[in-house]
């Protein structure tokens, strides 16, 4: 009802009552020149026998509307698997600790923009049909002006394909609908790096047709060391001779050029599925062609490439690794030397 307002930043805003409703008595992308939007607490719980809503909307409402960590939940918020609220409570106060028994997936919203001001970490979100698509690796790209990434918080207006645009009306209406997906962290500061790791299985006679288990690598660079947990969901099921891709965030940025990988197995065995007890007659080793590691930067910010690539081999004669058990293999940059077939020791 206000005409010519700017801008409007939507922090997760109310569900109750209001989702599903005209835009008329909601947020809309008509409410001003720029809506954009954070959802946080779109997560509908099931309380005493009665369906209860999220405090915040799920509905895209703005022109670009984020959903970190899918919307719904907030890493640090699920009181009842850590200490959340006595530790608020002596470090924060009772007010703050309030907030976060009763709307600690709510009031991320705040927390999140206010990270984003003056944060040197940007809150890159990418524009994907599901959160699962993203965090799988398929929305993996922030190409100037394709509308394919977005920046989340306080910064939103310079967004790729938004900044220094003729018509920048023209692309904001072209991403009404579209929902731009991000991971953060637990606590503050809230903002993390994103990389991509793409795991390609090699395929040797001696390995099982698959095998489940759990993964974690170790990213070396000149900047330092990352450990990353690449199975944080419970454990994966890897086929051999298959590729596959996962994102994973991080606080610190390695700023591309990854030197060594180091990657850790553990076979998982349960007892309710009989195909995966391996005791003496399977192969509970990962056979390993090789890791990808990409990590974005967004376009035209300094002299760095919007997207860094690094594809690292095996270091040894054969040109996969041989991971047992609870063991390690190293991978180094090395693959433009280590083209030969498959073999077998």
């Amino acid at each position: 009802m206000i005409p010519g307002l700017g801008r409007i930043t939507g922090l997760d805003p109310a569900e109750p009552y209001f989702q599903g409703m005209s835009e008329l008595v909601r947020l809309d992308p008509s409410d001003a020149e720029f809506v954009d939007v954070i959802h946080t607490d779109g997560k509908g719980i099931f309380f005493l026998g009665m369906s209860v809503f999220g405090y915040g909307m799920s509905q895209p409402c703005g022109h670009l509307d984020f959903y970190p960590n899918n919307g719904k939940e907030q890493p640090g918020c699920d009181i009842t698997q850590s200490p959340l609220v006595p530790l608020t409570l002596i470090r924060d106060g009772l007010e703050e600790a309030s907030r976060v028994l009763v709307a600690c997936n709510h009031v991320r919203a705040i927390k999140l923009f206010i990270d984003s001001i003056n944060g040197q970490c940007p809150y890159i979100a990418h524009q994907c049909p599901s959160y699962q698509h993203f965090l799988s690796g398929k929305c993996f790209d922030c190409k100037p002006g394709s509308g394919s990434c977005a920046l989340m918080g306080y910064h939103s207006e310079t967004s790729p394909g938004l900044e220094n645009e003729i018509s920048p009306q023209v692309r904001l209406h072209g991403n009404i609908g579209n929902k731009f997906f991000t991971t953060t962290g637990r606590e503050f500061p809230f903002c993390h790096r994103l990389y991509r790791i793409n795991l390609e299985l090699a395929n040797p006679p001696t390995a099982e047709n698959w095998v489940q288990g759990f993964l974690k690598a170790s990213l070396h660079s000149s900047a330092g060391v990352i450990h990353l947990d690449l199975t944080p969901s419970g454990d994966m099921k890897l086929e051999h001779g298959s590729t596959y891709s996962m994102v994973i965030s991080h606080p610190a940025d390695l700023g591309g050029n990854i030197k060594k990988v180091e990657l850790n197995w553990e076979y998982d065995m349960n007892v309710l599925e009989p195909r995966t007890l391996c005791l003496f007659w399977c192969n509970d080793h990962l056979y390993v062609k090789s890791i990808g590691v990409d990590e974005l930067e967004l376009p035209g910010r300094g002299k760095r490439d919007t997207q860094f690539n690094s594809r690292l081999c095996a270091k040894n004669k054969r040109s996969y690794a041989d991971i047992s058990n609870r063991g390690k293999g190293v991978f180094v940059d090395i693959c433009q030397y280590n083209s030969t077939p498959d073999k077998i020791s």
